[in-house]
């Protein structure tokens, strides 16, 4: 869990009301209003580090309207927070305003996992969170980010997704930024309350084909706007690829693969109501080693090769590394000594797979990546009070990443919920809430 501590600094001085003149009043010690980094988030297994570099941050009063601070720049590591926070912003702002809106900017993050630094897509590089109970009194405000951190797959390399889910509460005192201070029980208790009153109401995933059909409709039970960053649909998934073409000096294969499936997430960004696979337009800028998912497991596997023969088997066991260091039940091979059937993974020898490398040619924050750029601001949806809003995925689902000693180039990866499974649909949003349920596909 993750809190900010914004200090907002009240400027004395003269002021007008009603267009008469009051004289100057004392000037008086500025407030902080502090944002504070409080507990880790929750990230998958193996990570060390969550390093969160943010380039501004802003406050909205009621009376004047939004108010930057672009000094405020730093890098935090989330890891690193167990009950504590961090003040990392001073903002002036009018005596006695109201500040009921925190705005964090992330210029990118990474995430270290199992020794290796990854980029993490954001469905945003601007955070806007509301201020739970806002009052008049409070020298700061404690924002929570609560991020949850998803692992997806595009071929046989992570994608990191971090859904922030923030809430934010007024805070009592007051500090310079750097400060680092222990965050009590009740403050705990106080952000937990915070969280938003949303609840899923009906949801559906289909499978026409090769076509995914997702709605959910959701509804904002509370009193204050939420707003809805997309959905995260976990569950066994179907991945077709064609035959792939893999060329060396020596050696040439033609691979093909039937029955693949993985059990993984897929999250959707929310473009207004329409859903958007978060991985989909990255993928494209991506080089993979092999285009299945470390655990994923496939029927049969069959390939077609000629040349050296000992490059061939080089390339079987890197496969089979790829592959999570085992082969599918059955497999075809067939080359210049002829054609060979094996059944019950015998066909590869090869070692424990290396974690992936981190991948190459993509950037950190999603909505700022040269191929997204006509998302920019554009993504997430504001469900007013009261009121349900339906949010639908109608498509195919493919990936188009580049395979490493392919002259194929973009390999297609089409990715298929499998009727009769269970999945959950757990809703991203800002304040955080608990709206998840489970479907079945049909």
């Amino acid at each position: 869990m993750l809190a900010i501590v914004v200090v907002v600094v009240v400027a004395g001085g003269a002021w007008y009301a009603m267009s008469t003149y009051r004289p100057a009043t004392a000037p008086t010690a500025p407030m902080t209003y502090t944002v504070a980094l409080t507990d880790p988030p929750v990230v998958p297994e193996g990570t060390t580090d969550l390093l969160i570099n943010y380039s501004g941050v802003a406050v909205h009063t009621t009376e004047g309207g939004w108010i930057p601070n672009t000094k405020a720049t730093g890098t935090v590591n989330l890891m690193a927070l167990q009950n504590l926070s961090v003040v990392i912003a001073n903002v002036n702002v009018s005596r006695d305003a109201t500040v009921n809106i925190v705005r964090l900017y992330i210029s990118n993050a990474t995430i270290v996992v199992n020794g290796t630094s990854y980029p993490l897509m954001l469905p945003s590089g601007e955070l806007t969170i509301p201020i739970t109970n806002a009052s008049r009194a409070a020298p700061g405000a404690l924002v929570d980010l609560q991020p949850h951190v998803v692992e997806a797959y595009v071929g046989d390399q992570p994608v990191f997704i971090m859904a922030p889910a923030a809430v934010a509460v007024p805070l009592n005192y007051t500090a310079p930024p750097g400060t680092v201070m222990h965050v009590p029980n009740n403050m705990h208790e106080v952000l937990e309350s915070a969280r938003a009153n949303v609840t899923v109401t009906s949801a559906t995933l289909q499978v026409v084909g090769n076509e995914t059909i997702l709605s959910i409709t959701v509804k904002n039970d509370g009193s204050t706007p939420v707003e809805v960053l997309g959905v995260d649909v976990k569950g066994p998934w179907s991945i077709e690829v064609p035959p792939i073409t893999i060329e060396t000096k020596d050696f040439s294969a033609t691979i093909n693969v039937e029955g693949a499936r993985a059990n993984m997430s897929l999250v959707f960004f929310a473009n207004g109501t329409q859903l958007v696979p978060a991985v989909q337009r990255a993928s494209e800028h991506m080089h993979v080693n092999w285009v299945l998912p470390p655990r994923a497991k496939a029927k049969w596997m069959g390939v077609e090769w000629s040349g050296n023969e000992d490059e061939f088997h080089q390339e079987m066991g890197r496969w089979a590394n790829y592959m999570g260091g085992g082969s599918p039940p059955e497999m075809t091979i067939r080359g210049p000594n002829g054609s060979f059937n094996f059944t019950g993974g015998r066909a590869f020898n090869s070692t424990a797979p290396a974690p992936a490398p981190a991948m190459n040619g993509y950037n950190a924050t999603f909505s700022g990546a040269s191929y997204a750029e006509e998302w920019a601001n554009a993504l997430g949806y504001i469900l007013q009070p009261n009121a349900s809003v339906t949010f639908t995925y109608e498509g195919f689902i493919t990936l188009g990443p580049h395979l490493k000693d392919s002259p194929m180039g973009p390999v297609n990866i089409t990715i298929i919920p499998i009727s009769g499974e269970d999945y959950t649909i757990s809703v991203l949003t800002i304040p955080a809430s608990n709206a998840t349920t489970t479907t079945t596909v049909s």
